[in-house]
């Protein structure tokens, strides 16, 4: 049995798992120190210091948070898929008087709600979520109890190493075995383009840091991290995808890297973008498809080096 810490609306000090958790709690000064998220840590690692610290809430002067229909979708999906309870308070769908957002009343009536802390849809957003959820009822994993388990859990702790905070909020967490499930909305969930997706978004460092949460404050281990894609129109099609433990080990090491990365602006002041003078080496596959067409004649030999011949 997981007991989770009811959030007492006060900085958290201690590691634990906590209910109660307002997402833009979650995201902000939560903890007793510097705190970090995969999401954070992913932008840090992948871009730069300099891009996180552009929207971190360590920054006095960030750029307001963009609003944006497709995250409100997902954001909306994940909320009635997994049955969250709050839906009516955290989210509003536009009334069907109007058609679209033309009229200066349905500006006005948006705009309210989004000053009032709620997240806006339009009717047909709610069409296409209870199509994937019919869709997502039938995979039989999830028949299963693939997303059984405890939703909308703040999971919180110190690095050992930096003694900084890191959280995760997973989807899921499981109550009779490690496996750790995520929903992820899409266009398309083929196998090559979640390939793709995973690449991109850096969803091993993601599974990685949830595995990490599971032994140092669950303790036990996180034995998959499978990935529940569901396309968001029709046929709402749904994959079922765990990330492989060799990825998922990457990702870990990945996230090694991003939280020395964010213990040492923390420490300097200073939050770096791209290092410089790195030279742009040419990739894999363009060097095998050099050796290929010099071997088959297909290019030219040059006489001499190319830079000279450029700067004459």
């Amino acid at each position: 049995m997981i007991d989770a810490i009811p959030w007492d609306g006060q900085k958290i000090t201690k590691a634990g798992i906590y209910s109660g958790v307002p997402m833009e709690v979650y995201h902000s000064d939560c903890c007793a120190g510097p705190s970090i998220s995969s999401s954070g840590l992913r932008l840090l690692d992948s871009r730069s210091p300099a891009h996180y610290w552009a929207q971190s809430y360590l920054n006095p002067n960030r750029k307001p948070e963009e609003q944006k229909d497709a995250f409100d979708f997902g954001r909306a999906a994940h909320t009635l898929l997994l049955g969250e309870a709050d839906f009516k308070r955290r989210y509003a769908v536009r009334p069907d008087e109007w058609s679209d957002w033309r009229t200066k009343a349905a500006q006005a009536w948006r705009d309210e709600m989004r000053k009032a802390g709620r997240t806006v849809l339009v009717p047909d957003d709610l069409v296409a979520i209870r199509g994937m959820a019919a869709s997502l009822a039938r995979e039989p994993s999830i028949k299963a109890g693939l997303l059984q388990g405890h939703v909308e859990r703040s999971i919180l702790w110190q690095d050992r190493k930096t003694g900084l905070w890191l959280k995760c909020r997973p989807d899921v967490i499981p109550v009779s075995d490690g496996i750790a499930g995520d929903i992820k909305t899409t266009t398309d969930a083929s196998p090559d383009k979640i390939q793709k997706a995973v690449q991109k978004w850096g969803y091993d460092a993601q599974g990685a840091l949830v595995g990490e949460a599971f032994r140092q404050v669950l303790g036990f281990e996180m034995t998959d991290f499978v990935l529940v894609w569901i396309e968001g129109d029709d046929p709402w099609a749904v994959n079922v995808s765990p990330v492989d433990q060799e990825w998922i080990s990457y990702g870990a090491r990945r996230n090694r890297r991003a939280i020395d990365k964010f213990a040492k602006c923390i420490e300097t002041g200073e939050w770096p973008a791209y290092p410089s003078e790195i030279t742009t080496s040419m990739p894999d596959w363009l060097r095998k498809r050099v050796e290929t067409e010099t071997k088959y004649g297909l290019l030219p030999e040059l006489d001499g080096s190319v830079y000279k011949e450029a700067a004459e």
